[in-house]
């Protein structure tokens, strides 16, 4: 978990209005071929770690108990099974949005899920791109947050290289990963 992800789930529990915001880690990632990939358990205790001590912000092992390649519409459906009583928005920055055809299962995904899409700096879209890509108004809006523009593959990238990442990911986080020689080719 980078700083750009920490920063807008912060903004997210704000500007969306809510509660809580679970950071879910995938078991196994399904549109990711990138190498190296830093394992499902790894991944969990990075986000634990950079969300520790920030009100609202929990992590989750929803996806990686479940296990396998995790798809949002089973995330979905589990959550609904497993708390009937609580309604979930799922959030995902506007360039996933752009991409939501190409899910498993998408328009069962679009049908059942509410949405909050947020315009991230490299990427904006309009209510009415939203709309034209399925997501349907009375379960989708956007919201705008001012993140740095920090992609996963820079950490990977800059760790794969010997570079250092303190100013991409939290302190926990950076330790972590040197610690356990992650994202080294």
């Amino acid at each position: 978990m980078h700083n750009g992800h920490l920063a807008a789930a912060r903004q997210l529990l704000d500007v969306a209005n809510l509660d809580q915001l679970w950071l879910m880690p995938n078991a196994t990632p399904p549109h990711r071929t990138a190498v190296p990939v830093a394992p499902a358990e790894d991944r969990m205790r990075m986000v634990e770690l950079a969300v520790a001590g920030y009100d609202g912000l929990l992590p989750s092992r929803t996806e990686v108990d479940r296990g396998g390649i995790s798809y949002t519409i089973d995330t979905i459906r589990q959550l609904a099974r497993e708390y009937p009583r609580q309604r979930f928005a799922f959030l995902i920055g506007s360039d996933a949005a752009l991409q939501i055809r190409s899910w498993h299962d998408a328009s069962a995904l679009l049908d059942e899920g509410y949405f909050v899409i947020f315009n991230r700096p490299e990427t904006a879209l309009a209510l009415k791109t939203l709309h034209e890509l399925g997501f349907a108004p009375a379960r989708s809006r956007i919201v705008h947050l001012d993140t740095p523009a920090i992609a996963a593959h820079q950490v990977r990238d800059r760790v794969a290289r010997g570079v250092p990442i303190d100013d991409l990911v939290p302190a926990a986080v950076a330790d972590y990963i040197r610690t356990h020689e992650l994202y080294q080719v």
